[in-house]
Parts: structure tokens; sequence; C-alpha cells
């Protein structure tokens, strides 16, 4: 029988703390973030986290940059020690994306090395040109990623990517669509109907993209990457979070402005996937990457602002309380 609703827990970037490009790493393998933000966190049916970075083990080295980019500071390549890992099932996640532009920054040993920790967590991993389809109370919720390296189902290709969420579709009730692109920044808080570019690279129109998906079947569109808030929208009774920003990015990563102001976004849905309700809870990391809730919900005012000016006709309210509803 299935469940009547459910939710899904969402956060944008994840990284735990690494050792390049110059060893940052919490005290007490990690354990201040469960109790600085835990509590916010758990006790969704899903637990969405994009992993910014890959688990390693002594000895491993990075792959991704070139040796001159590194040093002058334009590359950066994100290793967690692997003795960190366990702080993600202590948060409470059940599942990441592991399809990103740092996935791979100590290869492809690293990288399934991070997929086997994850599994052993008992949190579901979900990589590169793959999905997975989870029981949630007899409900089959089906998850996919893409991204815009060249190893990802690449979001600019929009026919490709409602293929693959159609047949998804056709094998799960729920479908939460993963995706980390457009450009990275303060300059990129507000998004654009066109294709986005960064570093030279096509990072997709992230409103083709999601839209397309959506019509696609897709009940839920979770977006990652710039590293700051984008607006959310409803469209066609789905919710689409553009970016959900930086939520624990610890040393390496700048928390300037709005690269530190971040959000749990909690979604309720019905079995059929469409929106009920959600809850926006602020939160603000505080160097060098410590997420804690914010009272005076700098998040909420900005996410306000952004949908005003980037979706003013989409039928979607986030009070100032941070509840989010349907417009009737």
């Amino acid at each position: 029988m299935f469940v009547l609703s459910f939710t899904v827990h969402a956060v944008g970037d994840v990284m735990l703390g690494s050792v390049t490009p110059r060893p940052i790493l919490p005290p007490d393998s990690g354990k201040v973030f469960v109790e600085s933000i835990g509590g916010y966190l758990t006790g969704g049916d899903v637990v969405f986290g994009n992993l910014e970075g890959t688990f390693i083990r002594p000895g491993m080295r990075p792959s991704k940059c070139s040796e001159r980019s590194r040093k002058a500071g334009r590359c950066y390549e994100f290793g967690m020690p692997s003795h960190l890992a366990p702080v993600l099932r202590d948060l409470g996640f059940t599942v990441m994306s592991l399809d990103n532009n740092h996935s791979l920054d100590y290869g492809w040993e690293a990288y399934n090395l991070t997929r086997s920790l994850l599994d052993s967590l008992g949190i579901t991993p979900v990589g590169k040109r793959e999905y997975a389809v989870l029981d949630v109370g007899g409900l089959k919720v089906g998850v996919i990623a893409f991204g815009f390296g060249g190893s990802s189902w690449h979001i600019k290709d929009v026919e490709q990517a409602k293929k693959l969420v159609r047949e998804l579709d056709e094998r799960a009730d729920v479908v939460i669509v993963s995706f980390h692109g457009g450009a990275e920044g303060r300059r990129a808080l507000h998004v654009k109907d066109r294709v986005e570019r960064f570093y030279g690279e096509n990072r997709g129109n992230v409103v083709a993209f999601s839209r397309g998906v959506v019509d696609a079947g897709a009940d839920l569109v979770i977006g990652h990457g710039p590293h700051v808030l984008r607006a959310f929208e409803l469209y066609k009774g789905r919710l689409i979070a553009y970016s959900l920003g930086n939520f624990l990015t610890y040393g390496n990563v700048s928390l300037r402005g709005y690269n530190g102001i971040t959000v749990i976004l909690k979604v309720e849905m019905d079995s059929t996937g469409r929106f009920l309700r959600g809850q926006v809870v602020p939160v603000v990391q505080k160097r060098p990457g410590i997420p804690t809730y914010d009272p005076s919900a700098r998040a909420v005012k900005l996410l306000q602002r952004l949908m005003e000016e980037d979706f003013p006709n989409t039928p979607l309210i986030l009070r100032d309380d941070g509840v989010l509803l349907p417009r009737e």
C-alpha cells in the first residue's frame, strides 16, 4: 500500500574538509557538523545532498588539475579522508549525488571508493550516468543525476535527459532529478533561460533542462553547482530548486557574502509527485564551514527576492516564516 505523502529534505554542496589544495580538516572527525545542524536535517523519507568531492585513502593523489593551473589557484581538487564518511550517515543523509565537477578529482579509484563507502553506510550513491530506485513505504522513488562533464549525462542534451527521465518514470512512482549546472558565484544568483558558460564550459540552460525533465515525468528537480542560492519555481505542479548553494563546505571554499547563505529545503509531495507544501530552513555557514541555523533568515529573504525577480508569475508563495505553498 502506497503512502499518501512523503517528504524530501534536500541541501546543496557538501564537502567535509579536504587535504587539497591545502589541508583543512574538521575536529573530532566532523562531529561538530552533527552538533551544529543535524537536528534540522534528519527526519525526511529521503535526505539528499550533493557530495562535492571524493573520499580518499592515504597515498591517493589528485589527478584533475594540471600542475600549472593548480599552482595558479585556478583549479581545485577536494579529497576528503575516508574516516570522515560516517558523518554523512550521522547527519541523516540517505542519498548523495556523485555527479559534479569534483567527483573525479582523485580519479576513478577514489570515485569507486566513495561509492563503496556510501553503500556501507546505508547511503544510496547516485553517480555519473546512472539512477537509483528507492523504496519509501512501498512507493518507488527514482533519483537520477546530471552534470556537465564528459563522463556525465550532460544537462545541455535536453532531449537525452527527457528520454532518460521517461525511462525512469516507467520504473518509479516518483522521479527526483539532481543536476549540477549553471555558472558560479555572486554574479550567478539569477536564473536566465539561456545557456550558461563558466571557465569556457557549457554548463547548460538550466531552465530548458528543468522544465524539459518535468515535461518528461520528473516530480522534483534539485539544482546545485553555482555555490549560491537561486530561485524556486513551481512548474506544472512540480517544484524546481535551481540551486541550493553551499550547505557544508569546510575549508578551501569561499563563504563570502551570498556563498555562505544556504538552506535546508523540506518538500512534502503526494504519491503522484505533486508538490503539496514545503519549508525553507535558513542556514549560514560559519568559517571555516560549519552550517548553523540562521535566526535572521537571510536565505528566506534572498529567495523571496530572487523568486519575485526571476519568476514573478510562478504559482508559489514563500512566506516570511519559510513556509512554501502553492498559490491558489
